[in-house]
C-alpha cells in the first residue's frame, strides 16, 4: 500500500479502512440484535477480526457506539445537502431536510433505539458519546438555521432569529422520530414532514379570528 493518499502514510489508511470495517460490522450487529446484546465478540466476528482488535481502535463498546453513531450522521448530512439542493424555496427545501431525517431514522431504527436505551439505562453518557452528539445536534441546527436566513433574505419567510428557529425545528423532528420508533406503524415520512413543517410556518392558531 503506498504512501499516497493525500501524503497519508500506508498505516493511517490502513487504520481508517480497519475503523471502517469495525463500525459497519458494528452497525450490522446493532441492526440485528440491538444495543444490549451486541456484543464485542460478536461485533468481532462480524468484522472478521479477533476481538482484542477492536480494542486497539475502540476502549470500548460506548465508544464504539459513538463512531456508529457518528458515522450515520455523517450518512444523514451527505443527503440532507443533496435533497436540500434540489428542492425549491424555503418551505421546499425545510421539507426536504426533514424527509431526509425522518427517513434516515426509519432506515436505521435500531441504531436510534440504541441511542435513545443507553440514554435512558446511563443519562449520564460517557464523554465521548455525549461530545459527539451534541456536536452532530449543532452542525444539523446550524445547516437548518442556513435554510431559514435564506428563507428570510428571499422574503419567503419573515426576519427572525435563524439558529432559535433552527432549534425549534429540529426539536420538533427529533419528538417525531421518537414517536415514530415507539409507533412504527406511523403516517408516511412525507407526511410526518409535512406536518412539522406547516406547524413551524403557520403555528397553531386559526386562520381567521371566530
Amino acid at each position: 500500500m503506498a504512501q499516497a493518499r493525500a501524503g497519508r502514510t500506508k498505516e493511517e489508511v490502513l487504520k481508517d479502512f480497519r475503523t471502517d470495517e469495525i463500525v459497519q460490522a458494528a452497525r450490522r450487529v446493532i441492526a440485528e440484535l440491538g444495543f444490549a446484546d451486541a456484543s464485542m465478540e460478536r461485533i468481532a466476528h462480524e468484522a472478521g477480526v479477533a476481538k482484542g482488535t477492536i480494542y486497539l481502535y475502540f476502549r470500548n463498546k460506548e465508544e464504539l457506539l459513538a463512531q456508529v453513531a457518528d458515522h450515520g450522521f455523517a450518512i444523514l448530512m451527505e443527503r440532507a445537502r443533496a435533497d436540500t439542493a434540489r428542492a425549491h424555496g424555503a418551505e421546499g427545501e425545510l421539507a426536504a431536510l426533514l424527509c431526509a431525517a425522518l427517513e434516515h431514522s426509519t432506515e436505521n431504527q435500531a441504531i436510534f433505539r440504541a441511542l435513545q436505551e443507553h440514554r435512558q439505562l446511563a443519562p449520564e453518557n460517557p464523554p465521548l458519546l455525549a461530545a459527539k452528539l451534541e456536536h452532530n445536534l449543532e452542525e444539523l441546527v446550524s445547516f437548518a438555521a442556513g435554510v431559514i436566513e435564506r428563507g428570510s433574505k428571499s422574503g419567503e419567510l419573515r426576519a427572525c432569529n435563524a439558529r432559535r428557529a433552527a432549534r425549534f425545528l429540529v426539536e420538533s423532528m427529533r419528538g417525531a422520530i421518537l414517536e415514530r420508533l415507539r409507533e412504527p406503524k406511523r403516517a408516511s415520512v412525507q407526511a410526518d414532514a409535512a406536518a412539522i413543517v406547516d406547524f413551524f410556518l403557520h403555528g397553531v392558531g386559526a386562520t381567521e379570528p371566530r
